[in-house]
């Protein structure tokens, strides 16, 4: 009973916990744990791991053994006693072998560094897949809460307007201001109401996509919201990073850069695998094994005199005879039958390949082809990722100076409106006049925060692709 009523008590918090906000860093692990690309990228990793492991065992010498038991029926001839078998007869075969390559043009060493370099690629490739979905959930969490940051402002610009329009109605009420100006106000209200909702629609969008991003249930898309860093404006400072310096860290560090460089070295290890098989091997040998038989007599005892046969005569024609002995037998024991039956052998075997319908040439060209391909591909990732530091660069710059000038229009625009609302109160313009300064009010506050917010997105790709933790 105390228990179930500990349950209910919990309940609550337990929701409560379930619908707390969840911050950047949660959103990012919740992305990573959840996301199949990177589970699939991870099972690659282990299986590359797992690769070099068996590339380590396989310099040992290998063990096989084999035991049969059969019978046989009808004319045989027994492999240990060599005699013909017409009836039913058992036997059994035990075996072990084992056999190591000495030399095989260096194959296995070579395959060994390229294990080892495929399992470091798999986990840079893991590594920058998770890099790509940080970027991603970055991005659409920065969406979000400057989405979020855009209702609050609208709100509370619609929370004013819809105090001027009811002091407008008052005085329009007393006789004091045109019905035109009312309607403006009214018209103005309705407007901010509307650009409100339809920013909570673009919010409702954002929230959906960083969702998706990170795999989310229906039921936990329900209470799912995200905790709101405070960004204040000691956040944006005027960059002086140069492309070449950004460029030389990220190509330090970047996995995926990574990734395609040891790929290339593992692909020119491909080159030296496939010529060793044109290089003569040398191979070592041994095996042991032994048997038993139903057709293996031994004599037991003494023989037994049997008689007399008639084996020819003399010249006065007297017979001759021969005696007769007979032979108690018994089928050999089991364990001495293994014991002498056991053969051992040992041996070295040198393969030398001649000809081989050109396989061996043409494995040999087409891991060059390969290793050209690796190699075109270090390139081609050095210049994405020079591409990618240039638009950041690029963005963060632009943002800056774009947020340095929307910050001056929303002074003078806030500063506009409070003069204006306090001529219209005075009567000494109209609302159409308030409204426009409003307008623009509305229009500088929302540049501020779209450039506040991309400046933010190209600064945390910066550090996603230089390897820094992402934090807000």
């Amino acid at each position: 009973m105390r228990t179930a009523l500990a349950s209910l008590l919990l309940l609550p918090f337990v929701a409560a916990q379930g619908q707390a906000p969840m911050t950047l860093e949660q959103c990012l692990a919740k992305a990573q744990e959840r996301n199949l690309d990177v589970r699939n990228a991870a099972l690659d990793a282990d299986y590359a791991d797992k690769a070099h492991e068996q590339a380590y065992w396989s310099f040992l010498p290998n063990l096989n053994g084999a035991a049969t038991h059969g019978y046989n029926w009808g004319k045989t001839i027994d492999q240990y006693t060599n005699t013909f078998a017409t009836d039913r007869v058992r036997t059994n075969n035990l075996y072990l072998s084992s056999d190591v390559v000495l030399f095989q043009g260096l194959r296995k060493q070579n395959a060994l560094k390229q294990a080892d370099l495929n399992e470091k690629a798999s986990a840079k490739t893991l590594e920058a897949l998770r890099n790509d979905i940080s970027t991603a959930v970055v991005r659409a969490y920065l969406d979000l809460i400057g989405l979020e940051e855009q209702v609050q402002a609208a709100e509370a610009q619609v929370n004013a307007t819809k105090e001027q329009a009811a002091t407008t109605q008052a005085l329009y009420d007393a006789g004091r201001v045109a019905r035109g100006d009312l309607l403006d106000m009214q018209a103005q209200q309705a407007q901010e109401e509307y650009n409100v909702e339809d920013l909570k629609i673009q919010a409702d969008k954002a929230r959906l996509t960083l969702a998706q991003l990170m795999f989310l249930a229906p039921d936990e898309l329900d209470g799912f919201r995200v905790a709101t860093p405070h960004i204040g404006e000691l956040a944006i400072t005027e960059p002086t990073d140069r492309v070449e310096e950004v460029l030389a860290k990220v190509v330090a560090t970047n996995p995926a850069y990574f990734a395609a460089d040891l790929n290339m070295q593992s692909a020119d290890r491909g080159i030296a695998i496939a010529r060793s098989n044109s290089i003569p091997s040398l191979s070592f040998n041994a095996s042991v094994g032994t048997g038993y038989s139903g057709r293996n007599f031994e004599a037991v005892g003494a023989p037994v005199l049997d008689g007399y046969s008639l084996i020819g005569a003399t010249q006065g024609g007297e017979g001759v005879y021969a005696p007769n002995y007979a032979q108690r037998t018994r089928v050999k024991s089991f364990s001495r039958q293994l014991n002498d039956n056991l053969n051992e052998s040992v041996g070295f075997t040198l393969s030398v390949p001649i000809f081989n319908n050109m396989g061996n040439r043409l494995a040999t060209d087409r891991a060059r082809v390969q290793f050209e391909q690796a190699r075109n591909n270090v390139d081609k990732q050095k210049n994405a990722l020079q591409v990618d530091v240039q638009n950041a660069l690029t963005a963060q710059r632009g943002a800056y100076r774009q947020y340095i000038s929307a910050k001056l229009s929303v002074d003078a625009s806030d500063e506009a409106v409070r003069m204006a609302t306090e001529r219209y109160a005075q009567h000494a313009i109209t609302a159409t006049d308030l409204n426009v300064a409003k307008a623009r009010l509305r229009q500088s506050t929302s540049q501020l925060i779209n450039a506040k917010y991309s400046y933010l997105m190209a600064e945390k790709a910066l550090d996603i692709l230089q390897g820094v933790p992402v934090t807000l």
